[in-house]
């Protein structure tokens, strides 16, 4: 999934507790049970380039990459202060920790992919086997891939709130 879609569907449920350590949870498992549903992202390519080519960090393309996460995070959190200004009941704090979970698996993966520490790699292979369980039977491609992200987080907000 991209970015924008975990912050926004770990934001929502988030947003629903006190408990800070369980927004943390819910952040990080969020975060590998959205990866098992069929979806489009960027960071494939991203992550060929940073595995094969030495100093990928120096290069251009590395440093566009990062501008389509920033914007993708971005995205991701306009979308939430939209849905704070609206859910005057919103724990705010257990929000921003849940969306900090999230969106930490592919951080620690990106580092992974830069550095190989072998003590992160864990993350690694999480995020491979929850993108495998359905991808090697089902790869939307990018329309189909943008429409299970809207409709993910469509399905999170009705049941939420049961509109």
């Amino acid at each position: 999934m991209i970015l924008a879609s975990h912050i926004i569907v770990s934001g929502i449920l988030g947003s629903r507790t006190q408990n800070y350590f369980f927004a943390a949870a819910i952040g990080l498992i969020s975060h590998y049970i959205l990866d098992a549903i069929p979806h489009w992202d960027y960071l494939p390519e991203f992550e060929t380039e940073a595995r094969t080519k030495n100093n990928f960090i120096k290069t251009k393309k590395f440093w566009k990459n990062i501008s389509k996460v920033a914007a993708d995070i971005l995205l991701g959190f306009g979308a939430l202060l939209i849905f704070v200004i609206f859910d005057k009941n919103a724990n705010i704090v257990p929000l921003i920790i849940s969306t900090f979970f999230s969106i930490l698996p592919d951080a620690l993966s990106l580092l992974y992919w830069i550095t190989n520490w072998k003590f992160i790699k864990w993350n690694f292979d999480i995020q491979e086997s929850s993108h495998h369980l359905t991808r090697s039977k089902i790869n939307p491609g990018f329309r189909l891939g943008i429409i299970t992200q809207i409709a993910t987080i469509g399905i999170v907000f009705l049941t939420l709130y049961k509109l």
